[in-house]
């Protein structure tokens, strides 16, 4: 009887998950209101595409070609309803059908096709009319689309009647937008026009445009006109003549533009660099002060910043040849300090000269700025995980610290852990944050043989932790932490590096987590505090085509390697010598409704057996492991409630484990996001996911071989849930809804040891695991 019970709940939990996902894809038909009766509206439109294209391709076409109908044609949902029992979506106030903006419509779409290189275009329509309920005339307009052979590119020349950019353009010439056999499309010529004119303005022609280039084009082999009474030749010709029908082929060429403005092909070079560091509509009339710094003229005030801190900012010389990367490179140092508001660069030309003045007005924002917001949310930190539940956050930045244009931010957070139990323990956890940090906008100290290209995206912190950890009943961590690191950045990729992070951490143990080391000695090993002295560097990269994104993260932290050198009674007590590193992938594949998630995680403790206290040397300390369960992890468990490996154990009394830690930790998540509906710019989404993985303990000692990784038994540890969720996204911010199952539960408690990695183990539809998040589980 129970296998039948068991195999019901399995099929009616697999039935409702069925039901909601194939309702959240599907709409079960679209319903007018307020439509003109007895008269043809729009009620849905059709493009169906004839050519030989790929099925993403084809995909990819009618989306373009549906943004280019006219409005009265592309009727839209604007929002989905429970109507009549049935989720369906609604378009309200449907327009007449009008045949005169169905021809616009196909009119719009052949321009399209053109500038994507299709000339032999044939676009028609048609339509059909359905009456309903006697007064609905629900007229779909089927657009047929042929857009035939694409003109590709068979040869691209550059013609720049002037020694010196012609020159520049053939020496770049690999850099081209225009390949030979790509079609001949409008937006790689307007790419390959303005990357001409970034080139020239990037060597000194500062006042060059694209009204000063031509592109001049033919579909026709001139070779094929030439006569020959050669009888091979003429077969020859005639076979290239059907080719050309076939495979239709445009040669472009690129010119300077005849009578183009001689002052437009001058090069110009940087003359007089004048800052206005301060500038306002209140300082308009005021007495100023000037000072020359570097060969720039600093004009002030009130004095907010130190002239000085203002050249190595700015990267247009006096002398130098005007380059316009340098000149955007400007603006966006300034932009990115912070300390202004406003920034603009006015570039005025000598009349009758080759140089280029430069007046660079910064408006300055607020020197402080105060923030303060109550959230649920999961805060991720060094001392206890993470902690879902209220937090209250406080905040304060400056700046302009020094008048040296340095940043400081000072943080305030309070956190509450609710956790499932009732009366005196509902509130579990209780974390205070004191965190202040400082950015000084360029490397310390000034080293000379960091490169340019780092400078330009370099920061140096400074910063403080203070963090005080309340686990109920189990203990009280107190955590001080000092680091001095670096941030800087090259394209998409981002480096930091902390050398050294000092972190110091005091347990008090409560009677509680007393008693479990007397009935679990080993415990003793994971519950520690101590000193930690690292370096600790990390990268992440973005990446991805088209729509779909990458992220790939790759951490690493070693502590004592060099500290532990030294030996003195503190250190030999308290040092921690370990080696941590973590790989985490995400991937984001996204379509015009829908998106796909992966991600994978990877993460390696090792604590050295140099670590001379011999209490310290089996396993990271806890608040440097590995945990899973919670809002962003594996989601059909709560908290740190998951592994590790294969244990059973209790979560509570005596001989339980609370919380599960680990020194290895391997996941894969897979969700799939859909829109509902959308209203008021806010959307909702529905999601249906799966979470795959565990936590395991490295170095073997005494206690279950379950909870060590073992490759052999990674098949039997792996722990796997899934779900369904719901997700608000207010564009400034997510709040998450997920329910998820455990489909195979590798560590549950011993009064559910049956269950022990059996699939889809007494599913019941309240059995699983309700999960409140803030944001996306993920990076994307």
């Amino acid at each position: 009887m129970s296998d039948g019970k068991s195999s019901f709940h399995t099929n009616f939990i697999k039935a409702i998950f069925a039901g909601i996902f194939i309702a959240a894809l599907s709409s079960c038909g679209v319903v007018p209101k307020n439509y003109p009766k007895n008269k043809p509206f729009v009620y849905e439109y059709k493009i169906n595409i004839d050519g030989n294209f790929l099925r993403e391709q084809k995909t990819e076409l009618v989306s373009r070609l549906a943004n280019q109908l006219d409005d009265s044609i592309h009727i839209r949902t604007v929002r989905k309803v429970i109507y009549k029992g049935i989720n369906r979506a609604v378009v309200n106030k449907p327009p007449l059908y009008d045949s005169n903006n169905a021809y616009k419509s196909v009119l719009f779409m052949k321009t399209l096709l053109n500038s994507l290189g299709y000339f032999r275009e044939s676009i028609t329509y048609d339509t059909t009319v359905k009456i309903v309920d006697k007064d609905q005339y629900r007229t779909t307009v089927s657009f047929n689309v042929k857009p035939g052979k694409a003109v590709t590119l068979d040869s691209i020349s550059y013609n720049i009647k002037q020694p010196e950019l012609q020159s520049l353009t053939l020496a770049n010439s690999k850099e081209s937008y225009l390949k030979k056999g790509e079609p001949f499309a409008q937006s790689a010529i307007l790419n390959e026009l303005n990357r001409l004119v970034d080139l020239y303005r990037n060597n000194g022609y500062l006042r060059f445009s694209n009204s000063e280039l031509q592109g001049y084009w033919d579909t026709l082999d001139i070779s094929l006109l030439q006569p020959s009474l050669d009888p091979f030749e003429q077969i020859e010709m005639s076979q290239k003549l059907k080719n050309r029908r076939e495979n239709p082929k445009a040669n472009l060429e690129i010119r300077l533009k005849p009578g183009s403005d001689n002052s437009k092909l001058i090069k110009y070079f940087v003359g007089n660099v004048n800052v206005y560091p301060d500038f306002d509509q209140d300082t308009v009339g005021h007495p100023r002060k000037e000072v020359i710094v570097d060969s720039v003229k600093v004009i002030y005030y009130r004095k907010l910043v130190k002239p000085k801190i203002l050249p190595q900012n700015i990267y247009l010389h006096h002398g130098d040849l005007y380059r316009q990367e340098k000149y955007l490179k400007t603006i966006n140092r300034f932009n990115s300090l912070g300390t202004w508001r406003l920034i603009n660069i006015e570039q005025k030309t000598r009349s009758g000269q080759d140089s280029v003045d430069l007046t660079i007005r910064l408006s300055p924002a607020k020197k402080y700025s105060f923030t303060t917001n109550i959230e649920a949310t999961r805060n991720q930190s060094t001392v206890s995980g993470s902690l879902f539940g209220l937090a209250l956050n406080v905040g304060t930045q400056n700046r302009n610290l020094a008048k040296s244009a340095i940043q400081t931010n000072t943080n305030v957070r309070f956190g509450i852990e609710f956790g499932s139990n009732k009366g005196d323990k509902f509130i579990e956890t209780q974390q205070v944050i004191l965190s202040h940090n400082i950015y000084f906008p360029r490397p310390i100290p000034n080293s000379k043989w960091i490169p340019a290209k780092v400078k330009e995206n370099f920061r140096t912190i400074l910063s403080f932790n203070l963090a005080n950890t309340d686990r109920k009943d189990l203990y009280n961590l107190a955590t001080v932490n000092a680091a001095w690191g670096y941030e800087f950045q090259l394209g998409k990729k981002f480096f930091t590096l902390r050398i050294p992070s000092i972190e110091f951490s005091n347990l008090n143990p409560r009677p509680e987590l007393d008693t479990l080391f007397k009935y679990n000695p080993s415990l003793r090993n994971i519950f520690t505090d101590g000193f930690v002295s690292s370096i600790i560097g990390g990268f992440s990269v973005n990446g991805g085509r088209n729509k779909n994104l990458n992220v790939f993260r790759a951490n690493i932290q070693e502590s004592g390697l060099l500290t532990g050198l030294l030996h003195n009674k503190f250190l030999d007590t308290n040092l921690y010598r370990f080696i941590r590193t973590d790989v985490e992938f995400t991937r984001k594949i996204q379509y015009k409704k829908s998106s796909i998630i992966l991600r994978f995680f990877t993460g390696v403790g090792y604590e050295l057996t140099s670590t001379v206290n011999p209490e310290k040397r089996n396993n990271l300390p806890f608040f440097k492991q590995y945990f899973a369960g919670g809002t962003n992890s594996m989601r059909a468990w709560g908290l740190r409630k998951l592994g590790p490996g294969s244990i059973i154990k209790e979560f509570t009394g005596s001989n339980g484990i609370p919380d599960r830690y680990g020194d290895v930790q391997l996941e894969a998540n897979l969700e799939y996001r859909f829109l509902l509906f959308n209203i008021s710019g806010v959307k909702l989404e529905g999601a249906v996911f799966t979470d795959i993985g565990n936590v395991w303990l490295l170095k073997k000692q005494p206690g279950p071989p379950e909870a060590y990784f073992n490759f052999s038994r990674l098949g039997k540890d792996i722990a796997v849930g899934a779900g369904t969720g719901l997700r608000v996204d207010f564009s400034f911010f997510v709040i998450r809804f997920d329910y998820s199952y455990k489909v195979k539960d590798p560590s549950p408690s011993p009064d559910k040891a049956a269950s022990q990695n059996k699939w889809f183990y007494d599913w019941k539809l309240f059995n699983g695991q309700f999960q409140l998040g803030i944001g996306y589980p993920f990076i994307l």
